[in-house]
């Protein structure tokens, strides 16, 4: 062992081992039947809203949807793209889709039409499931649809489908009417391809990012000794199930360890997020800035939430400010847990928790996963508070970008996969966030980070939020530019300009954004991250 490892890996980390993988297993078997063998049949397995469902419920529906789609004579390594948000249907399909060996690839529902066809097209898939409210998209690209796509299944109504060839049409409901609540589970090797995600695609063409069936052991066990999930935990997961960040810890893990897992067809608004966690006592919250940010907002301009049920709130896909943990702090007596990951390893690979944090940081390695920064030459750092690009080795990385051949052999080396995420790690061992590898850029020919420049900006107590990105003067030289969101009630001075100027001078004159751009919101990705592509091709 490296001297330095004896600062990132903890005494339990080292003495964690990956549980044994049957060869062949149905991973439906592993959350479903396997706790109604062990006597859990009768209790809540999913909350949808305002509708509960027992572990046996869910099974009946899973395997009605399963012989719904093997009447479809759709076969074990078909592709089904689920176009959606979440319900019960959205949620059947995808248990349903690998009880039969199917593979599912998940999408945001917030993708327009073009972006609807790319994926129909990369996926060739056999099968769509599409919600109702998405159709219109649908019928945009009718005449594009590629040949492969041989059935459409429509959660809801099927008003205005369009209709070609031998393409075939039904609802959800006749897809699943009079069909067994029983089926047989297909048994689907350890190291097939067993379901996909796609990225955000901020940085180019979305990546199909395919996993393998051993991640349904994996993956629980890893997390779930890390952050000590049990059977009386009821966890709420605000991120939607498309994202890996929402279907793993939010509904695979809990149901794994015979927990009940909290889902919403709405979007996270702060009113639905507060009425869900006050109605459905959630002990576990798993969530991302914007939404923390959101609660805080409604905290001060409504009323203080009622969260006493949560013992764990964890975050991820962005830095936050030392404000934003503080005022959470004050507001509920909850620390945040933030932590980062990546759809491509499963998912996240170093975090924080209740027995082990550092209030900012990123904390340390989850169980299972190695992780080692690289600097530029491609060389280990192996001392504290010096920057690199985190590589991350294990076992549950994605097998290969779905034909993306050239991206795959970018990021996967070896054993060991690339990740474009900056972090540097302290003389304890906590991992800290220093930016994207693609988002950093020089000025004057030195290196600026946004996370920094924006850390500063959203000091200020007049501002909610910041991003910060470059651009090219009239003179082609290279620029900072700032985004920024005021807290209601703030507005823009000259004054406040030069303040947020000043405060972002002392951490380096070279870094002070050369505009301050006042927006409503910022835009963001499917991922709910902000999306600094757009930023930069924003005519201003």
């Amino acid at each position: 062992m490296k001297d330095y490892h004896k600062m990132i890996y903890s005494r339990e980390w080292n003495s964690f081992k990956d549980p044994d993988v049957p060869e062949y297993f149905n991973p439906t078997v592993l959350l479903l039947d396997n706790n109604l063998s062990a006597g859990y049949g009768d209790k809540t397995a999913l909350i949808v809203d305002n509708q509960s469902y027992t572990y046996t419920d869910l099974l009946h529906h899973v395997c009605r949807a399963a012989n719904g789609m093997a009447s479809l004579n759709l076969e074990p390594e078909n592709r089904i793209l689920l176009f959606g948000t979440d319900s019960l249907n959205y949620i059947a399909t995808w248990f349903g889709a690998i009880r039969n060996g199917i593979i599912p690839a998940v999408i945001s529902d917030a993708y327009k039409a073009e972006n609807l066809l790319y994926f129909l097209c990369d996926t060739a898939c056999k099968v769509l499931f599409i919600d109702q409210e998405q159709i219109e998209k649908f019928n945009q690209i009718s005449d594009e649809i590629p040949h492969t796509l041989k059935i459409v299944i429509v959660n809801g109504n099927l008003a205005d489908v369009s209709e070609t060839g031998d393409r075939q049409t039904l609802r959800y409901f006749e897809m699943v009417e009079g069909h067994s609540s029983v089926s047989e589970p297909y048994p689907i090797h350890k190291n097939d391809i067993t379901y996909m995600f796609y990225s955000g695609g901020t940085t180019g063409t979305a990546k199909g990012i395919t996993h393998l069936a051993h991640d349904f052991y994996l993956v629980p066990e890893r997390h779930g000794k890390f952050l000590e999930y049990c059977e009386e935990d009821i966890v709420y997961a605000t991120s939607k199930k498309y994202f890996t960040h929402g279907l793993w810890p939010g509904l695979l893990i809990p149901l794994y360890f015979g927990a009940t897992s909290v889902v919403s067809q709405f979007s996270p608004s702060p009113e639905n997020v507060v009425k869900l966690v006050e109605t459905n006592n959630p002990t576990k919250m798993i969530t991302v800035p914007t939404i923390i940010k959101n609660i805080i907002l409604f905290s001060n301009q409504n009323r203080i939430p009622d969260f006493s049920s949560l013992q764990v709130v964890t975050s991820a896909s962005e830095k936050m400010p030392p404000e934003v943990f503080e005022r959470f702090y004050e507001l509920f007596g909850l620390e945040i847990h933030d932590s980062i990951g990546s759809s491509e390893i499963t998912y996240e690979w170093i975090a924080n928790r209740p027995k082990d944090f550092r209030r900012g940081s990123l904390g340390k390695p989850v169980f299972g996963f190695e992780v080692k920064l690289m600097d530029t030459d491609d060389n280990e750092i192996q001392k504290p508070n010096v920057d690199g690009e985190a590589w991350i080795k294990s076992k549950t990385t994605c097998f290969f970008y779905w034909r993306k051949l050239d991206k795959t052999r970018e990021t996967c080396i070896g054993e060991w996969a690339r990740t474009g995420d900056t972090l540097r790690y302290d003389e304890d061992g906590f991992f800290w966030f220093s930016g994207r590898s693609d988002d950093v850029f020089k000025v004057k020919g030195l290196w600026v980070s946004p996370i920094e420049v924006e850390a500063a900006i959203t000091e200020d107590s007049a501002v909610l939020e910041a991003a910060v990105v470059s651009y090219e003067d009239g003179a082609g030289l290279t620029k900072p530019k700032a985004f920024v969101v005021l807290n209601p009630g703030e507005e823009t001075t000259d004054e406040l300009i030069e303040q947020l100027k000043n405060r972002v001078r002392q951490i380096g004159g070279y870094k002070v954004p050369q505009e301050f751009i006042f927006v409503e919101a910022l835009p963001r990705t499917t991922l709910m991250k902000i999306d600094r592509r757009a930023l930069r091709d924003k005519k201003t």
